[in-house]
Order: structure tokens, then sequence, then C-alpha cells
């Protein structure tokens, strides 16, 4: 009998099928894709199913959009985050890119105890290495981040940009060091496969059997959709 791997639904109904039953709970995970390619929306709906379907506290950190404006995002969705904020249930933290590590690994630590935040997403995860130019520095300060997510023991999403400006080492080496970091990887694409118009890859995700290839997503009233034409 091989041991049974706990799954952290995602509440997008194609998405956790093709990773048998969402991510792998209390992992690290990276969502990647150009702007406006739905990162931020999936990570939403990430949050809100996890608060209303699952029982599940979620934590929004930010540092580039104004919280109020991701809120906006979600109403237009028919996710009432400003309820959900009230109740306890998703929190939301602003961060400047001047906030050290150290500050917001505090934060991080300190709201999760209160809240009993149990799904965390981060974005973007770009401006932990705005400042530095140092490799080592950058895997140092991505590694501490990804440790304190395993030992708070919360299912947590990464968002970054692909990078696309091959002069950005800084932006290729942070891509690079996550992607070896993070237990799933998964990349949002403008171009569409089959009758969708975007489309989405688990590129990895450890202990899962997921499907490989590109699927077809649309973005509609309801968030992302994920169109298995092929399954």
């Amino acid at each position: 009998m091989g041991m049974i791997i706990e799954r952290c639904p995602t509440g997008i109904a194609g998405f956790d099928r093709l990773s048998q039953g969402g991510f792998v709970r209390n992992s690290d995970n990276l969502l990647v894709g150009g702007p406006g390619s739905g990162k931020t929306t999936f990570m939403l709906q990430f949050l809100y199913n996890g608060a209303t379907q699952f029982d599940e506290n979620g934590l929004y950190c930010s540092f580039e959009p104004d919280i109020v404006d991701i809120i906006q995002d979600g109403f237009s969705f028919g996710w009432d985050f400003a309820r959900l904020n009230e109740m306890d249930k998703v929190k939301f933290l602003k961060f400047s890119p001047q906030t050290s590590i150290r500050d917001l690994k505090g934060e991080i630590t300190r709201l999760v105890s209160k809240y009993s935040i149990r799904r965390i997403c981060i974005d973007p995860l770009a401006v932990l290495s705005l400042n530095i130019n140092d490799e080592a520095r950058i895997r140092e300060q991505i590694y501490e981040l990804t440790s304190l997510m395993k030992r708070l023991r919360v299912t947590t999403i990464l968002a970054d940009e692909i990078i696309e400006d091959t002069s950005n080492k800084n932006g290729m080496m942070r891509t690079e060091i996550v992607k070896f970091l993070a237990d799933s990887v998964t990349m949002l694409f403008p171009t569409g496969v089959g009758s969708a118009d975007r489309s989405l890859k688990i590129v990895k995700m450890r202990r899962t059997n997921h499907v490989r290839g590109q699927v077809g997503m649309i973005i509609n009233e309801t968030g992302v959709n994920i169109i298995l034409d092929r399954f």
C-alpha cells in the first residue's frame, strides 16, 4: 500500500482533476505567467474556495497592487472578500519592496497563528530580489520563505512573472531558484488550446501523477475554468 497523499483542493474543478485532487497539502507551489495571464484570479479563487467550500482560512500577501483593487477584482467574479475579511476568514497583507525578509516572515507567522491560516498566496515573488544582485542572497531569501511556509504547515502559492527580458539576470535567477525549490510549478499562457483562448500547464508536481501537456483555460464571470477537451 502506498502512502496516502493529502490534497489541498483548489476548487477549480478542471485543475483538481489534472492533479489528482489539487495541490499536495502543506506544499509550496509556483504559479508563473506573463502580465494579465490570470495569476491573481487563480490565487483569489484558491483562497475564496478555501474559505467558502473547505473551511480553510486564507492570507493574501501583496506587494504591488493596492489591496482595495484586489478586493474589487474579486467582486467582479462574485467573491465578497470584504465580508470574508470581516469574518477573519481571508486576510490581506500589504508590503512595500523595502520590507525585510525578517519582517515579512514575522508578520506572516503572527497572522497564521492569530487567524488559523491554512492557505497563503504571495504576489509577486519578484519583490524579494528587487534590491539584491547577489545570487546566493536571493537563493537564501527564497529558501527562508519557502522553509517557513513548510514549518507553518500551510499550502502556499507563490506568483512570479515569466521573464522575457534576457538581460534581467536577477529575474532569471529568481525564477530558476524557485522552480527548483517549489513542490509544483504551473505555467499560464496567453495562447489557447482547443476551444479555449488561454492555456495552463503543470510543469511539475511532486508526489503527483499529473497531466503533463498544455490544457485549455478560460477566465469568465465565474473565474478560472480549465477546458478539458481531451479528457
